[in-house]
């Protein structure tokens, strides 16, 4: 291009806050407006009783030294600004599967080894799986920090391998395939559709390293907005956008916001639902088949939440994340069955500076499908009536009842607790009916379930979790393909390793 136009970015999820970093470093004018009175999506946090919880991003991995994660945070500039802490590298995780538990290790020589405590007489089996989700991860390009061919950029096998399928050859134990299978929590996988793509990705990128946000992720948004700010760009909160104005040419001039204000740009990055984006554009702006498309991907499964308080110095602090499957069938979310609650549970505990000796707080999360809570879909938050708070009190205790089978007396830990349901994260991280991850990526059809930055408006384009992929990770990319648009996707990554060598060279 040859001038730096103004970009309006819609959304400060972190997609929206990558593409406002990178792009206002690179000279553009960009402005970012958030719904919400905290900017962050789910990088959020909330307080309460003097206790900092996460809205969804409750670890993160590769982000040693070296790893591809370490280097999207030097050239983000959030080293030295953002507090996290190694979780236990023999067990990062540890995951209950009806009546055994087994730690994920960190590592892959030790998460071989530890697992192979677990499984006699497993261990080359162990070894064929690490070497293959390792193989799959380092063959794709973006994640890895290489120079990509976007012609091929989603021309690789993995994306139309079905993980479970695989896990099947490669051993009969149903113990062990549980095993591999049990992080699918953290993509809502389903074992008809699960790629080894999304498999592969997500467990390499924990078992590489996992750490966790010491005094919450929302930090990370607040690095961000100041690094933005500091680039020359704009961020405003309470600002959403209502309507997009489009000039004779069938491009959008501006937005209008809640308040009535308008905002001109000459490009658009939106950070909202694909779907919910196209549906601020006007009938004949886009053709029918496209709005369908996108009308129709799936998402995936909500979730429940309990945030839970604890007493002064009633637990000590955990320095791993907790699964428990209540059946040996861990592929819950293609299987849920309300009159189940709940199949599973996962717990994060906190870290923070006030008292790193004990958690003073944990949440727990679990599946819940948007139509159980689609009575009170039309209410606003904390105001859905007493029968609401009754349903929301009867899932918190049934699920409390099965985080007892696995910490017993925790409930007298516990001084207060707070939920949240489907329509919460539906209001506060804008997702389609409170879908976790976004859209489901389906290894049956997997290029309708992978979304191109550029849409079929000229000057519009998308980023965030529905492109690609979830995670800190998966949104990085996703950031960092949507800014190709503007400025090419390699000079970018050719960027981000320079940087990086630099700062390693500096320290040697």
């Amino acid at each position: 291009m040859d001038r730096n136009p103004h970009i309006l970015i819609i959304g400060s999820g972190l997609g929206g806050l990558i593409c406002g970093y990178i792009l206002s470093r690179e000279g553009f004018k960009v402005t970012i407006l958030e719904k919400h009175h905290k900017f962050g999506g789910n990088l959020q946090t909330f307080r309460r009783n003097g206790v900092e919880f996460d809205t969804g991003m409750h670890y993160v991995g590769s982000l040693d030294k070296g790893q591809v994660l370490h280097k999207f945070f030097n050239y983000f500039g959030l080293l030295g600004k953002v507090k996290y802490r190694r979780l236990d590298e023999n067990g990062f995780d540890r995951i209950f599967i009806k009546d055994n538990e087994y730690p994920y290790a960190m590592g892959y020589d030790n998460f071989v080894e530890t697992a192979a405590k677990y499984f006699p007489g497993k261990y080359n089996t162990l070894k064929a799986y690490g070497k293959k989700i390792r193989q799959v991860a380092q063959g794709i390009d973006p994640y890895n920090l290489r120079e990509v061919d976007m012609s091929q950029i989603f021309n690789v096998d993995s994306l139309n391998e079905n993980v479970f399928s695989h896990l099947r050859t490669l051993t009969s134990d149903q113990r062990l395939q549980n095993y591999f299978s049990a992080l699918n929590i953290l993509y809502a996988g389903e074992r008809d559709k699960t790629s080894m793509y999304v498999h592969a990705l997500i467990n390499n990128h924990y078992i590489e390293s996992a750490y966790r946000f010491v005094d919450g992720s929302g930090q990370v948004a607040d690095a961000f907005v100041e690094n933005i700010e500091n680039n020359g760009g704009e961020a405003f909160k309470n600002s959403e956008v209502m309507k997009f104005i489009f000039d004779d040419k069938k491009k959008i001039k501006a937005v209008k916001t809640c308040s009535g204000e308008l905002f001109h740009a000459d490009f658009f990055i939106s950070n909202m639902h694909p779907y919910n984006t196209i549906k601020l554009v006007p009938p004949g702006l886009v053709r029918k088949v496209y709005r369908k498309r996108l009308q129709r991907l799936p998402n995936t499964i909500s979730s429940f939440a309990i945030y839970a308080v604890l007493k002064e110095r009633a637990m000590g602090y955990l320095n791993s994340n907790y699964y428990c499957h209540k059946d040996d069938d861990v592929w819950a979310a293609g299987n849920y069955d309300k009159d189940r609650f709940p199949q599973y549970f996962g717990m994060y505990p906190l870290a923070d500076t006030i008292d790193e000796k004990f958690t003073r707080g944990f949440s727990i999360m679990t599946y819940m499908d948007y139509d159980e809570v689609k009575p009170w879909e039309n209410t606003v938050s904390r105001n859905r009536g007493e029968d609401y708070e009754a349903f929301k009190e009867e899932k918190a205790q049934k699920l409390l009842d099965f985080v007892e089978t696995r910490f017993p007396g925790i409930r007298n830990k516990i001084k207060v607790y707070y939920t949240s349901t489907p329509l919460t994260l539906r209001d506060y991280t804008a997702t389609r009916r409170g879908s976790i991850f976004g859209i489901m990526r389906d290894c049956n059809k997997p290029y309708e379930s992978y979304i191109f930055p550029r849409t079929k408006v000229p000057n519009l384009y998308l980023t965030g979790q529905n492109l690609n992929l979830h995670g800190m990770l998966g949104v990085s990319i996703s950031g960092l393909l949507t800014c190709g648009e503007f400025v090419g996707v390699n000079y970018i990554i050719r960027k981000i390793n320079e940087e990086y060598d630099k700062e390693i060279n500096a320290h040697v």
